[in-house]
């Protein structure tokens, strides 16, 4: 049939709104309530191809009927739901319904379905959110039925990944699913947390600064999904660790163009940032909030560290620098936050040592200086340029702060940092000329370095045990801050120079795409 064989229901007016709602609510009438839900059903979906309206006793024609059929259904139905079956201690009690309950379990199936498919046809960002903080407000409900609870996930996080989807709407699916996962069985656990995973990997490729933000966000909400519990995020983060570890294995042995593209992509680089933020965070930042989920996740941090080490190590060569620098400054984040020791300096250094720098004179060019944060390998033109090689030095200059302000609090510090403040120094005397600004960063670096041994001398001079004292070792200068020392000092106030300029980046982008 056409058109008009899908219009027979009966049209929804607000004179029977207003009478459904009065005879719900005053004389708790089951009857009007269906007949008020039945409504709502055909106004979430309008729009639905595969719907038969045709076969809905009711019909809705116009914005204000429909709008009014939306706000009374959601105003009235949760109210009814309470006195019905109300919740208690997260739970719902079915006592008061007593032999209603068949009818009443009926209705809110109806508008549990009801909610995801209007969420599903809203593009609007104020009404999206006003029916995720629905959604929530009814997840005891939905608890009481598994398939209910399955399509809540899905449509969750159908808008987190959305590429249209505002910032707070992703906020806010992050803490539904967060409550949702507390609450729910270890299938919705693990849905959830396959499902968020999966849904920033897809989500990851960077087109521009602006989409770094969203991705940061993405990741944060995702490592705050993860810390709900233990063994749920220690089985995902072993499976996947593990696929990017046999992806590498495969590339290393193959050695092949194609193998090499399954590595040096955004989702691959940013799925290792994921699950080092994943590590970083609950075995670092908050390891003191969750003792046991640390000493779970604790053992993935050396597979995790030997993948990112092979990847910056896969192909070396000058045009993938961006990428190499996009590990290191993953395995700093993982080791200063951790603790565990990760021999990343003489991965810098090697940048300083390469043929770019000793053995050829850089190319003059006017090109646009590249933005490493966008970059995993630089275009042709850029080959041996001196605009290039600058960006390339300014990003070395700053994990080389990174890496001897993490270990500056360290009781082996002095001897740990001499073999690179002796490369450093010969890497100056030998072509720190034709790089005269880098030189003379790297002669206030090293200076910083040499007060920070200085200090660490003085202290460890006081110290009342040996070296094989490993307890006394590890507590030695707890009482003092990486960031209070010299050098930590130093690189802390880089970084936050690094942040305003990105943030600046961020702004004059978004002013551009205005």
């Amino acid at each position: 049939m056409g058109s008009a064989g899908k219009r027979r229901g009966a049209l929804v007016t607000a004179d029977m709104l207003q009478m459904w709602e009065k005879q719900a609510t005053g004389k708790r009438s089951l009857r009007s309530l269906k007949r008020l839900l039945l409504a709502f059903y055909a106004a979430s979906h309008m729009n639905s191809e595969s719907d038969s309206s045709g076969d809905l006793p009711y019909r809705i024609e116009g914005v204000t009927v429909f709008n009014k059929t939306v706000a009374t259904a959601i105003r009235v139905a949760p109210a009814a739901f309470r006195y019905y079956a109300p919740v208690e201690g997260g739970k719902i009690n079915r006592k008061p319904s007593g032999k209603k309950w068949n009818v009443v379990q009926a209705l809110v199936k109806s508008y549990l379905s009801s909610l995801l498919a209007l969420m599903k046809q809203m593009s609007d960002v104020v009404m999206v959110q006003f029916l995720v903080k629905e959604c929530e407000r009814m997840i005891p409900y939905y608890g009481c039925f598994a398939r209910f609870t399955r399509d809540l996930v899905k449509e969750l996080l159908r808008q987190f990944g959305s590429a249209s989807a505002d910032d707070s709407v992703r906020i806010l699916t992050l803490l539904v699913l967060r409550q949702l996962v507390s609450v729910s069985s270890a299938e919705i656990t693990d849905m959830a947390l396959k499902g968020i995973y999966l849904t920033y990997v897809r989500s990851s490729n960077v087109r521009n600064i602006s989409s770094l933000t969203r991705i940061q966000l993405m990741r944060n909400c995702g490592v705050e999904l993860y810390g709900n519990d233990a063994n749920a995020s220690y089985q995902h983060a072993f499976v996947y660790i593990r696929q990017l570890a046999i992806h590498l294995r495969n590339s290393m042995q193959l050695r092949s163009k194609e193998s090499f593209r399954a590595i040096y992509n955004w989702q691959f680089i940013n799925s290792l940032h994921f699950w080092t933020e994943v590590l970083a965070t609950y075995c670092g930042d908050r390891a003191d909030e969750r003792p046991e989920l640390c000493a779970t996740l604790e053992t993935l941090v050396y597979p995790l560290t030997q993948i990112l080490l092979g990847v910056a190590r896969l192909v070396p060569t000058a045009k993938f620098f961006p990428l190499r620098i996009h590990c290191l400054n993953q395995l700093l984040r993982l080791s200063s936050a951790t603790g565990i020791y990760i021999p990343v300096l003489p991965m810098i250094i090697e940048i300083l040592e390469s043929p770019e720098f000793l053995s050829r004179r850089p190319i003059k060019s006017t090109l646009k200086r590249p933005q490493f944060e966008t970059l995993l390998k630089v275009p042709g033109q850029y080959d041996h340029t001196r605009v290039y090689l600058e960006v390339v030095l300014e990003h070395v200059f700053d994990l080389l702060a990174d890496a001897f302000g993490s270990q500056s609090v360290r009781i082996a510090f002095p001897e740990w940092s001499v073999p690179a403040v002796l490369q450093i120094k010969r890497w100056r005397k030998r072509v720190g000329q034709s790089w005269p600004k880098f030189s003379k960063q790297l002669q206030g670096l090293l200076e910083r370095v040499e007060q920070t041994s200085r200090i660490v001398q003085q202290r460890r001079s006081k110290v009342d045990f040996g070296p094989a004292n490993l307890t006394g070792a590890n507590q030695f200068m707890n009482d003092v801050s990486a960031d209070e020392t010299p050098i930590g000092a130093y690189a802390a106030s880089l970084r936050k120079v690094r942040a305003q300029q990105r943030a600046m980046l961020v702004e004059a982008e978004a002013d551009t795409e205005a």
